[in-house]
């Protein structure tokens, strides 16, 4: 178990004393968002999700820049600086006033925001890369913040899947970062890309013995 620290650091954490319920986010194509209740058979259930998922970032990421596939788009991700095109709310307020409003200035206001001001802005494909991964993992963390809230566990979230897999460290910094701004604390498992798999080997297994 672990997460992400400013600079990018893995930081092994140990398991929360109290583990449910809990918000497990799965990131693959696309999003599910399920809470789940206890150790129990079947004690879960799918809160939400967005079509806004891995699928999304390399279709765009096709379209807006050179990369071919999520491994070039990942490598221009990790060149690229998302504040060249996203508007932050210290671009909006200045630093003074995101302190008089209690808000962190580096959280995004608008996702290519700059993008669309009148004046030119100096934004490279690797720019672009950075602030398409910075958008679809934002979904993610608002979607799985407000579950987790109503929940009453904003720590302890999970996010699992393809997506989030440990080749995409961008993607995890990202994350742990904003959900860190919105009070919470993002879990991440080792070898989480195949929980899918083996969630169905066990039930596999299960039925089998069902059947003898």
């Amino acid at each position: 178990l672990l997460t992400i620290d400013e600079d990018g650091s893995v930081v092994p954490l140990p398991w929360p004393d109290t583990l449910f319920p809990m918000i497990l986010v799965i990131m693959g194509t696309g999003v599910s968002i399920l809470r789940v209740d206890s150790a129990k058979d079947g004690d879960y259930v799918r809160v939400g999700g967005t079509a806004c998922g891995g699928g999304t970032f390399l279709g765009l990421a096709r379209m807006l820049t050179s990369a071919k596939s999520f491994g070039a788009a990942l490598a221009l991700a990790a060149a690229g600086d998302a504040q060249h095109a996203d508007k932050l709310v210290s671009d909006i307020y200045g630093e003074e006033g995101c302190a008089n409003l209690g808000l962190p200035g580096n959280l995004t206001a608008s996702n290519f925001g700059k993008l669309g001001e009148m004046a030119e802005v100096d934004c490279s494909e690797q720019d672009l890369a950075r602030a398409l991964l910075q958008m679809v993992t934002q979904q993610s963390v608002l979607l799985a913040s407000a579950f987790a809230k109503h929940a009453g566990c904003i720590n302890r979230v999970f996010f699992v899947g393809g997506f989030v897999d440990e080749a995409n460290w961008i993607a995890r910094k990202a994350i742990a970062g904003n959900f860190k701004n919105l009070g919470g604390c993002a879990y991440f498992l080792r070898h989480s890309d195949f929980l899918g798999s083996l969630g169905s080997l066990r039930c596999a297994l299960r039925a089998l013995r069902g059947n003898w």
